[in-house]
């Protein structure tokens, strides 16, 4: 059976993903994505006819937009090999989870999922996997991380396969992390592993210091609702961090912290009160969840506030 996946190349949410493939399917064609560029990707895949080479197609941890979904929908071949798994609620308040082949579940049985998490259980279900001790460690530990359930269960190993992520990239994580499924029956980090995430800690809190000092505030209404967001110009790494240190000092008690990114195109918005960022990515033309959010900086509206400061 030839596997096509199309899955978030920016977070070890999506990369979580690409490692049960490869474990389920053996040999399968991935296509690392970024956030915005899913539809696309599989347009062109499309286009080329490629992806009709393909038995089984999987787009995780990411959902295409209109009007590819609806040509998917159309094409008996497409609509019966491509399946969507995703949980930003975002994607159900746009209406992309009304085709049968797009599954969006945010939380279930009290839990909230992640793209790794619902990839994990379809495999399972569907006999392609078998459930092993340090997969459902990879895949619990990744999901806590995304949806910040890691922090309430004081879970740092789920930050540490963050860090090794965002130091090592993509292609060395995938390499590490499908090692240790192979040879290990625990997630377990090496000397080496150990030294990487010790010397980003230390980076990070020095760099995190030095770029709040440039913070620009900014009131926006959206919807009836203000919300005071502080924008940063930060490195992408730091995404996950920034909010953390203005909670423990907000002196502009600002609702939410807007991150413009130096190295990607887009912009990152974390809680800092206990807000629904999604409201504010959406606005700007993005997606997200009620705790982070992102969108891109070209964007219009996103633009003008920018230039207004």
């Amino acid at each position: 059976m030839k596997v096509l996946l199309f899955t978030h190349s920016q977070d070890i949410d999506g990369m979580g993903c690409a490692v049960l493939a490869r474990k389920a399917f053996g040999d399968y064609t991935l296509v690392p994505t970024k956030t915005f560029e899913i539809t696309k990707n599989v347009e062109n895949y499309i286009k080329s006819k490629k992806i009709y080479d393909f038995d089984k197609i999987y787009v995780t941890d990411l959902c295409i937009k209109e009007p590819v979904l609806k040509f998917i929908d159309n094409d008996e071949i497409l609509k019966n090999r491509l399946l969507v798994l995703d949980h930003h609620k975002t994607e159900i308040e746009e209406g992309n989870n009304k085709y049968d082949f797009v599954n969006i579940i945010v939380q279930k049985n009290g839990r909230k999922e992640s793209g790794t998490s619902l990839f994990y259980n379809y495999l399972i279900q569907n006999n392609y996997l078998q459930r092993s001790n340090i997969l459902d460690e990879l895949v619990e530990w990744t999901r806590q991380y995304d949806v910040w359930d890691w922090e309430s269960k004081n879970n740092i190993n789920a930050r540490n396969l963050h860090v090794l992520f965002e130091v090592l990239g993509y292609d060395a994580y995938l390499k590490i992390i499908n090692d240790k499924v192979d040879k290990l029956n625990s997630i377990v980090f090496n000397n080496y592993e150990k030294e990487v995430i010790d010397k980003f800690n230390k980076e990070m809190e020095k760099d995190i210091l030095n770029i709040l000092n440039d913070m620009k505030c900014v009131d926006l209404s959206i919807d009836g609702n203000i919300f005071k967001v502080g924008f940063v110009k930060c490195p992408y790494k730091y995404r996950n961090d920034m909010n953390k240190f203005i909670k423990k000092n907000n002196v502009y008690n600002i609702d939410a912290v807007g991150m413009i990114m130096t190295d990607i195109e887009t912009v990152s918005y974390r809680q800092v009160k206990d807000v629904d960022v999604s409201i504010i990515s959406k606005y700007f033309g993005g997606k997200g969840h009620r705790g982070a959010g992102s969108n891109l900086q070209e964007n219009e509206k996103f633009k003008m506030v920018i230039n207004s400061i």
